[in-house]
């Protein structure tokens, strides 16, 4: 069992690092925009409508799973994943709107059915270490963009973006294809004897979606999440396009974008760990913290400030999005943890639309000029709101007997 389960976490994450390079339209958009002759505003909700639809695929995963084996549903996405990046490779200049379809739709919708499903399986497998396990899982999501930056570049710059999409669609789906042979489920007796490890069987309860929606701990980290995501999204498709404009080199560009792929990977893989040592809220709020200086720092940095901004924004946001699936799975359980945790992350693909689209109505020119001054004020000022949400939520499971 130990062995399969080791191959499980192996599998797992080798799926996310083919899905976390959805995460980099940062670096496709200059190219793509250029190549198709589009405006640049036609497609910059592209990776906000993405984030959108893949938590709508981590919910989907969530309520077929207990119906359907896991690596049926993680093959599935792994296959949606990879069509759209082939369907990208494949559009015309003459319909924009195609790639809302191809890159957000189809690559979206199964990047969040693989993230959720690899996730949910691996938390069960090691349910006594899940800060550890979970970590693991979403750092590679996350180290995707360090990985494929430079080599997305290069597909990019030398065969041009065709060639680009053509060939990341088959390099994924001969990776995913292998690694989702691997996804399968513990059996509940080998699930409930490392939990009870960690967790007393009378604290064990597993909340089914409708009754988690009717805690109010469930806001408290759906509202946190919302309102901490803020900075991320409104810099993370401009993180080259800002730079560009602010006078920095093509080479410090493309830095700034590994960087912030190393950060993101960093945060969650550091995060989840550390909060297994000084509580999950707490890390949160420190997370937070160190978004909200950053995020004040951005608004004028450039060179190797420029850089440590979106490191620190990048690391925080991360980190929050490593430690948030071990809260959910602590508080309303792992057997459903696909579908909640989908929907605690209705939060993330709210602050993405809210915040990218509120970002670009007071910022007009921002894409241009690379001033997004009066949206990275909001973000920073935001940053209030989840250390509130996380000190309601500790004092409301205190109240339960439990620490968090």
């Amino acid at each position: 069992m130990k062995k399969s389960g080791f191959l499980a976490l192996l599998a797992a994450i080798s799926c996310q690092l083919c899905a976390g390079i959805l995460y980099m339209w940062g670096v496709f958009q200059p190219y793509v925009v250029k190549y198709y002759g589009w405006d640049p505003a036609q497609v910059a909700m592209t990776s906000a409508f993405m984030i959108s639809i893949f938590v709508a695929g981590t919910i989907l995963s969530g309520l077929v799973q207990e119906k359907i084996h896991p690596r049926v549903v993680a093959t599935t996405g792994a296959i949606l994943f990879c069509l759209g990046f082939y369907l990208t490779s494949i559009l015309t200049p003459k319909h924009y709107w195609l790639i809302y379809i191809t890159y957000s739709g189809f690559s979206g919708l199964g990047c969040g059915l693989v993230f959720s499903t690899v996730l949910s399986v691996v938390q069960k497998w090691y349910a006594a270490r899940v800060g550890l396990a979970t970590g693991l899982c979403v750092g590679s999501f996350g180290l995707a963009t360090v990985i494929f930056t430079p080599i997305a570049e290069m597909l990019l710059s030398s065969g041009g973006v065709p060639y680009a999409f053509r060939t990341l669609s088959i390099i994924f789906f001969v990776i995913t294809m292998i690694a989702c042979f691997f996804i399968k489920n513990p059996s509940k007796e080998y699930y409930y004897a490392e939990l009870t490890k960690v967790v007393a069987p009378e604290h064990i309860k597993q909340f089914k979606p409708g009754q988690m929606l009717k805690s109010p701990s469930y806001y408290y980290i759906l509202i946190a999440l919302f309102t901490s995501s803020a900075a991320y999204y409104i810099i993370i498709p401009f993180i080259k396009t800002i730079a560009m404009a602010r006078g920095m080199s093509t080479i410090m560009a493309l830095a700034a974008i590994m960087f912030s792929g190393v950060a993101n990977a960093s945060g969650r893989l550091f995060a989840p760990s550390v909060s297994d040592k000084i509580g999950r809220t707490t890390t949160i709020i420190a997370c937070t913290l160190i978004s909200a200086f950053a995020t004040i720092l951005m608004i004028y940095a450039t060179g190797l400030w420029y850089i440590a901004a979106v490191f620190f924004i990048a690391f925080s946001y991360g980190g929050i999005s490593g430690v948030n699936p071990v809260i959910s799975t602590e508080l309303f359980g792992a057997r459903y943890s696909g579908a909640n945790y989908g929907l605690v992350m209705v939060g993330i693909a709210a602050s993405s639309i809210i915040f990218s689209e509120l970002s670009l109505m007071i910022n007009a020119n921002g894409i241009e000029t690379g001033d997004f001054t009066s949206s990275l004020i909001l973000a920073s000022t935001l940053c209030a709101v989840p250390i509130i949400m996380m000190v309601l939520l500790k004092r409301r499971v205190k109240s339960f007997g439990k620490n968090i």
